[in-house]
């Protein structure tokens, strides 16, 4: 109609902005702030499951890190550092990745259960 405002809110925006996080476009396991990331919603409309989620995402980056070593991008399919290309599903709303192409080595020490 003529003469009406519209407003988008870009959710995936909304913790890249650089005033707010330092370096927004980079993966920081230790990021300053990271409470203040909007991911699970904020205040009245917190998701319940957030703890639970973040101790899951924790315990899982975790024990994928244990087992892995020289864990890099593939220069192959995404093009060398500093020029890497990727594909992003065609959303509004999130900003996600079609595919990632990543390469590692098994750790040379994977922690064994203890024996008893």
């Amino acid at each position: 109609m003529a003469g009406t405002i519209v407003v988008v809110v870009f959710v995936g925006a909304a913790n890249r902005d650089p005033r707010r996080f330092e370096h927004p476009t980079e993966f920081m396991l230790n990021r300053p702030k990271s409470r203040e990331h909007v991911a699970f919603g904020r205040g009245a409309h917190t998701c319940a499951g957030a703890p639970l989620a973040r101790a899951e995402v924790r315990v899982s980056l975790e024990r994928l890190l244990d087992r892995l070593d020289d864990i890099r991008v593939s220069d192959e399919m995404h093009g060398p550092a500093g020029q890497r290309r990727y594909a992003y599903e065609p959303t509004y709303l999130l900003r996600g990745l079609k595919q990632l192409h990543i390469q590692f080595m098994p750790a040379s020490k994977v922690p064994h259960a203890l024996s008893t």
